[in-house]
C-alpha cells in the first residue's frame, strides 16, 4: 500500500504546482497588457544632449511666411551638424495633418512624402515619414495655427528616430525649401562623408 501511495502523492503534488503556475500566469496576462511585457529594444540612442538642440521639433518660422529675415545657411553650424547627425534629409511635402486627443490633450499628427530622394538617408527607407507634435512641442503653436493648411506645404526636413517608451519616437526640425538651404544641406552631406573615415 505505502509503494502506491507515493507515486499519486507526487503526481497529485505536480498536478497541483501545474495549475497554481497556470493561474499566475493568467493573472499576470489579465492584469497587465503592456506593462507585462517589457518593450523590445529598439537599438536608438536617447533624445538627449545635444540630439535635443539639433532636432528640437521646430518649424521654422521663414518656412512659413512667418519671418523673412534669414542667416546665410552655408555659415550655419547647426544646419551643418543637424546635416551629419540626422537619418533623413530631404526634401518633402505634408501629405496629410491629422488631430486626435491623448490623455485630454491634442496630438497633431503630420505626415510627409518625400519629393525626391533624400540628401541623407541612414537607417529609414520608406519614402514618407509621420510626426507628432504635441501641446508642450516647439512646433504646437505653428501647427494649430494653420492646421490642414499645412497640406501641400514643402519643407527641407531633417529627421532621427529615438528611443521611445514602447516605440521609436522622430523628432524633426523643418527649414524652408529652399534652393540655399538645399545646397548647404548638400555641401554638410559631403563634408560629412570626406570626415567619417577619420572618425572612425
Amino acid at each position: 500500500m505505502l509503494g502506491t501511495c507515493r507515486p499519486l502523492r507526487i503526481l497529485l503534488h505536480f498536478s497541483f504546482l501545474r495549475g497554481f503556475g497556470l493561474l499566475l500566469t493568467l493573472s499576470a496576462v489579465a492584469c497587465g497588457g503592456r506593462a507585462v511585457a517589457a518593450p523590445p529594444p529598439q537599438n536608438l540612442p536617447p533624445y538627449a544632449g545635444n540630439a535635443v538642440q539639433l532636432f528640437d521639433d521646430r518649424i521654422d518660422p521663414t518656412a512659413v511666411g512667418l519671418a523673412d529675415v534669414t542667416e546665410n545657411p552655408r555659415t550655419d553650424p547647426v544646419l551643418r551638424a543637424r546635416t551629419q547627425h540626422a537619418e533623413v534629409v530631404v526634401r518633402t511635402r505634408v501629405s496629410t495633418v491629422s488631430v486626435d486627443s491623448v490623455g485630454g490633450k491634442p496630438v497633431y499628427r503630420l505626415r510627409f512624402t518625400f519629393i525626391e530622394p533624400p540628401v541623407v538617408a541612414h537607417g529609414i527607407s520608406s519614402d514618407q515619414i509621420e510626426i507628432a507634435v504635441r501641446d508642450d512641442s516647439p512646433a504646437f503653436g505653428i501647427v494649430k495655427w494653420l492646421d490642414t493648411k499645412l497640406i501641400g506645404h514643402s519643407f527641407i526636413g531633417f529627421f532621427h528616430r529615438f528611443a521611445g517608451s514602447y516605440e521609436p519616437e522622430v523628432r524633426f526640425h523643418l527649414s524652408p525649401d529652399d534652393p540655399q538651404v538645399l545646397a548647404a544641406v548638400r555641401d554638410a552631406s559631403a563634408l560629412g562623408e570626406l570626415s567619417a573615415p577619420a572618425r572612425r
